[in-house]
């Protein structure tokens, strides 16, 4: 029985012999004793596999984001930005890829985005202090004052001492909010302290370009400062330099003879004379099509009486180089308005293969006012464009033509096809450009919804609301604008001046008198404030009150057209009749809201329905 057993056993295990039974046995008897600890390591290594890769891959983003950063350093920006990428991809919550993305946004000149980047490490408390700098940098390019001005305060508290990169941020900042000797006087102390980095001269010359005039002596220095690195072809900004100095004109007036070997507190000759920029331009090492074409303008400034003769030298010399070259020759021939030639340069077919060279040829037809060519042209299938850009030109093409309700069609399409805060923006540019004011507006709050945190979107909506005559509109933007930013003092100094222009009365503009008076106080270079407070005092019927707060100020020209008309009126109010007239009849062709413009019209001897008190809107 046991041996008949036994033989069973044998059949149903596959004929295993006795001894291959017992090892069976053996490793069952094994599993059994073991499995407890082999279900315990399997659970140790389900529970710690995640950290454990999750470690791996922050390391690994931590890695390129450090490549990242060399490759910055070295200017090669497809490829940083790649590492970036790749970076991000690999761990979305490490700081140093958040890092890495800020920094390539930023020192790529896609400030607006990377504000997004370095508001993630500050809410992290990650910032660095050159975090902060570039930080800083980004939101005064994207015009974002208050998050500058939060972090140069960092920068200029710290106990290790200021730099002068530190110095010139707050030199840009002041240029922005008004203050033009604040700023100069900073650039000048940012030199004096030290040498400043290659990129840093660069953004100094480029701030004191843009506010001291020719005759004045910062001008001189900055463009004296600019000659050596300008000489150096290995310095990493000399073809930027030569770029500044070929787009600014020499603030000597003397002959090249006389240039010569003069200096203006750099130890090097003060001017490069423009033969002299323009041969360096040509020879750079890396001289693009653009800086050669920029070469040949600037020999055809200095000898207008030969503008034909250049012009027909570099369309032979450039009408068959490379789609770069012709491209820099057909911006060149349209900013001279010879848009018949920027054509023959550029046809077609030529123009076909690519979006900027395409973009190009366009305008060129615009321009001409051949906006039928432009229609069928965007309504066949021959054109290198996005749907936005499309949607876009069409509409201008329909406007122009006259085909008013298939233009409107176009701008809802663009809008449609608007997904991204950068494509609004641009949609929202283009429309103001062809005044087509409900769109630009649409396109704003539709950039709104994709980046409410994002400042400079909203102060460009309050700008088309502002340039559309949309007091009310204006002022709803910006009342918005304050509950979001209130520690944003101009937001706060241009909500109170609209609600002034709107027609409030009583004990609020006791409130904004107050304010507009401590922020005057505060601001004294700052002609809005002193706009606001001026107003109110007008409203409250303190005549004196109104002038006094213009008092040691006189325009220049570069005062804000509002801030004027409210001066006009004041000094109207206190007698000065011909004066206040002459500064009315200066503001014919301004861009006035139509309370500005109802403030002043008394002034010029016209009658208007709107008076101080009330309302457009």
């Amino acid at each position: 029985m046991a041996l008949a057993l036994r033989s069973a056993v044998s059949q149903d295990n596959f004929d295993l012999t006795p001894p291959e039974v017992r090892r069976a046995r053996r490793i069952r008897q094994w599993l059994l004793l073991f499995s407890p600890l082999i279900v315990g390591l399997i659970a140790v290594l389900v529970l710690t596999a995640p950290p454990a890769i999750r470690a791996i891959k922050g390391w690994h983003s931590r890695r390129l984001a450090q490549q990242a950063f060399i490759l910055l350093g070295q200017e090669r920006w497809n490829e940083a930005g790649a590492k970036a990428r790749d970076a991000y991809q690999l761990s979305v919550n490490e700081p140093q890829t958040w890092r890495a993305i800020a920094r390539f946004l930023s020192r790529g000149g896609q400030n607006a985005n990377a504000l997004e980047w370095w508001s993630k490490l500050q809410n992290s408390n990650r910032l660095t202090l050159e975090d902060r700098r570039d930080y800083a940098a980004a939101a005064l390019a994207a015009g974002e004052t208050t998050l500058a001005e939060a972090q140069i305060k960092v920068l200029l508290a710290q106990r290790s001492g200021v730099s002068e990169r530190d110095i010139l941020l707050n030199s840009q900042l002041a240029a922005q909010s008004g203050d033009v000797i604040a700023a100069l006087d900073g650039v000048q102390q940012s030199m004096v302290k030290g040498h400043l980095h290659p990129r840093d001269l660069l953004d100094s010359a480029v701030l004191v370009f843009a506010i001291a005039p020719i005759e004045a002596p910062a001008y001189a220095e900055a463009w004296a400062r600019l000659v050596r690195p300008a000489r150096d072809p290995t310095n990493p900004v000399s073809l930027d330099a030569l770029v500044l100095l070929a787009r600014h004109p020499s603030p000597l007036k003397a002959t090249t003879d006389q240039l010569q070997g003069r200096a203006i507190n750099t130890g090097s000759p003060a001017i490069m004379p423009p033969e002299e920029i323009a041969v360096a331009l040509e020879k750079h090492p890396k001289a693009r099509p653009y800086h050669q074409m920029l070469a040949v303008e600037l020999r055809a400034r200095q000898k207008p009486e030969k503008e034909a003769e250049y012009m027909t030298m570099a369309i032979g010399r450039f009408a068959n180089g490379d789609d770069d070259a012709v491209a820099a020759l057909a911006t060149w021939l349209q900013s001279h308005k010879q848009y018949e030639a920027a054509l023959q340069v550029l046809p077609l077919n030529r123009a076909l293969q690519r979006r900027d060279l395409f973009l190009q040829y366009l305008d060129a037809l615009a321009m001409l006012g051949r906006w039928r060519e432009i229609s069928v042209l965007l309504t066949s299938d021959r054109f290198p464009l996005d749907s936005i850009s499309q949607h876009m030109y069409l509409a201008s093409a329909r406007t122009y033509l006259g085909e008013s309700a298939a233009a409107a069609n176009e701008w809802q399409r663009a809008l449609g096809a608007a997904d991204t805060p950068e494509k609004c923006l641009t949609l929202g540019a283009y429309a103001e450009r062809g005044r087509a004011w409900q769109t630009a507006d649409a396109a704003y709050i539709r950039a709104v919804t994709f980046a409410p945190n994002n400042r400079s979107i909203r102060a460009r909506q309050l700008r088309a609301a502002e340039l559309s005559g949309q007091t009310l509109k204006a002022a709803v933007v910006a009342a918005d604008i304050v509950q979001k930013w209130p520690a944003d003092e101009m937001a706060r100094d241009e909500a109170a001046y609209l609600r002034l222009l709107l027609g409030v009365s009583g004990a609020p503009v006791e409130t904004i008198l107050r304010e507009a008076e401590a922020f005057a106080l505060r601001e004294p270079w700052n002609w809005n404030a002193r706009r606001t407070q001026a107003l109110a005092c007008l409203r409250l019927g303190r005549i004196s009150a109104a002038l006094d707060a213009f008092s040691a100020r006189r325009p220049t020209g570069a005062e804000p057209a509002g801030a004027l008309a409210v001066w006009a009126v004041a000094m109207g109010a206190n007698g000065w009749k011909d004066d206040a007239a002459i500064a009315a009849e200066n503001l014919a062709g301004a861009s006035l809201l139509p309370e500005e413009r109802a403030l002043i019209a008394p002034l010029l001897g016209a009658e208007t329905e709107i008076g101080m008190g009330k309302a457009s809107n």
